[in-house]
């Protein structure tokens, strides 16, 4: 969604991802060798802090975190830290850093060098800063300087790191287990590749090497990464990534669109790769416009919506409609609620008519102008919402909409938008339901307690405190309707056959430290 950082859009999740599953362990004959990846876009900076949807799936290879994911599961597990610990309160966190972990230049890891990576992010007057909008950071730590929930990072001694938070802040460890916060120090990483002189080429193919020092090991206590090292290939085109794939060329394209991605699904000498839920399709209200105004007519346009015709129609089994704002098995889903509007066209006719609605209602429908993994099919989804109003007396104008174009009386009442199911469910409460001057995107409409409710979630460290309190937001968003949930919406990868050891993960790029190929 645009309120969203780009970053996030592309490249966070909340739920959806298997339990941990044993990885397959390759014969002595299946290491080494280049994984050639095509991806979406060119890397044009291996900074984690400055890195974009693209870049990302390149500094995931070089760069760690402090605290990561395990394996196809969103459980924290100790990454560059091997223990953690946080104060009572929520404000203080202390990091135990790993034994002999060294960057790729031979430096060790320090709580120095840690200190050194985020506070030339969290501070604009840090010298070691550089150039770059550090868009990231600012997502994932509220701003800089006096705006970022980090108030300071500290060395305690050589392996202990103190991060104090300006308030307390539920997404803390989710957030600094994203691959933007990665620790870097210059160019040189601890991660399983390294990137040296010239990884970049002038066709911007980028080639990493294989770290021969890393830490890694697999479960039989093998040496990782398996392969020797990585190329990875910019196609914007996802039809020229699966045809690529299709021609040996590459091994894994990421990203398909839902047509190549159903192409690929009958492919045998394909393997398709999805990770569940990867964003989130809805309808925005503006709840500041008549008749909209009225939470009756709101969840009348919830009731007419047909979305699994829609997701059957357009997603190719890559989509499945949205019960809630969070999948399931996300924290804070209301496992009480199973829906939150079901298709019903005559209740929706009789909440209008109740209301003495007898007269068409016009409005326009906003869309997203380019097609998005989120609307692959935007003028045709656009279609059939309004095919599905007009069924109940709304008349809803199609109409292209640009992501830049401003809130206010010239956007549609009613617009189509995208938010990315993000690390933590604050990314998706706090965007799409906080008051404006909070980031909030349901613009027009201002529910004080449930702003109080999200503020607390936020500031609060216990996930179980956390999710009732979103519960209970959630329960408000049914009752009072300012968005419309409409689709969750997977984002698929495929591979040739030869390749395994991948699997999609919480952070949405994933290390390919495990991944081998079949010899």
């Amino acid at each position: 969604m645009r309120r969203i950082a780009a970053l996030l859009i592309a490249s966070v999740v909340l739920a959806g991802c298997r339990p941990g599953v044993t990885a397959p362990s390759p014969s002595p004959a299946s290491l080494g060798g280049v994984l050639r990846v095509a991806i979406p876009g060119e890397v044009t900076t291996l900074d984690p802090w400055n890195a974009d949807a693209a870049a990302l799936v390149a500094t995931r290879q070089v760069f760690e975190t402090l605290v990561a994911f395990a394996p196809e599961s969103y459980q924290l597990v100790p990454g560059l830290a091997e223990s953690w610990q946080g104060s009572p309160d929520g404000l203080r966190w202390t990091f135990t850093l790993r034994v002999g972990v060294r960057f790729h230049d031979g430096a060790p890891l320090d709580a120095a060098s840690v200190v050194a990576s985020f506070e030339r992010a969290r501070s604009t007057r840090d010298a070691r800063r550089g150039p770059g909008a550090f868009v990231s950071y600012r997502a994932l730590f509220g701003g800089f300087d006096d705006e970022s929930v980090i108030a300071r990072v500290d060395a305690v001694d050589a392996r202990t790191v103190r991060f104090e938070l300006r308030t307390g802040y539920g997404p803390f460890l989710a957030h600094l287990a994203m691959p933007p916060a990665a620790v870097a120090r210059g160019t040189a990483g601890t991660g399983p590749f390294s990137a040296g002189p010239g990884a970049v080429a002038p066709d911007a193919t980028v080639t990493l090497q294989r770290n021969a020092a890393y830490r890694g090991r697999d479960a039989s206590g093998a040496a990782l990464p398996y392969v020797d090292g990585i190329v990875l290939r910019p196609l914007a085109d996802p039809a020229a990534r699966l045809t690529e794939l299709r021609a040996g060329r590459v091994d894994l394209a990421l990203d398909l669109g839902v047509a190549q991605a159903a192409a690929a699904r009958g492919d045998p000498s394909l393997g398709l790769v999805v990770r569940r839920d990867a964003s989130f399709a809805s309808l925005a209200i503006d709840a500041s416009r008549t008749p909209f105004d009225r939470p009756e007519v709101r969840r009348a346009v919830a009731l007419s919506i047909d979305r699994a015709a829609i997701s059957t129609a357009v997603y190719f089994g890559l989509a499945r409609a949205a019960p809630q704002v969070v999948p399931p098995a996300a924290l804070g889903y209301d496992e009480t609620a199973i829906e939150f509007a079901p298709f019903d066209v005559t209740a929706a006719r009789k909440l209008l008519t109740d209301a003495g609605l007898t007269s068409p209602i016009d409005a326009e429908l906003g869309f997203p102008a380019t097609a998005t993994g989120t609307y692959p099919e935007p003028q045709r989804i656009a279609s059939a919402v309004a095919a599905d109003l007009a069924k109940i007396g709304i008349s809803a104008r199609p109409r292209a909409v640009e992501p830049s174009l401003p809130r206010g009386a010239s956007a549609p009442a009613l617009q189509l938008e995208a938010t990315a199911i993000a690390a933590d469910p604050d990314d998706v409460f706090t965007p799409l339901f906080a008051p404006r001057s909070e980031r909030g995107a349901s613009w027009g409409w201002q529910q004080p307690v449930a702003s109080d409710l999200i503020a607390k979630a936020r500031a609060e460290s216990d996930p179980t405190k956390r999710a009732e309190l979103y519960k209970q937001v959630s329960k408000i968003v049914r009752a009072e309707v300012p968005r419309v949930p409409l689709l969750f919406v997977d984002r698929a990868g495929a591979a040739s056959r030869r390749v395994a050891g991948y699997a999609p993960g919480a952070s949405g790029t994933e290390s390919f430290a495990m991944v081998f190929l079949r010899r």
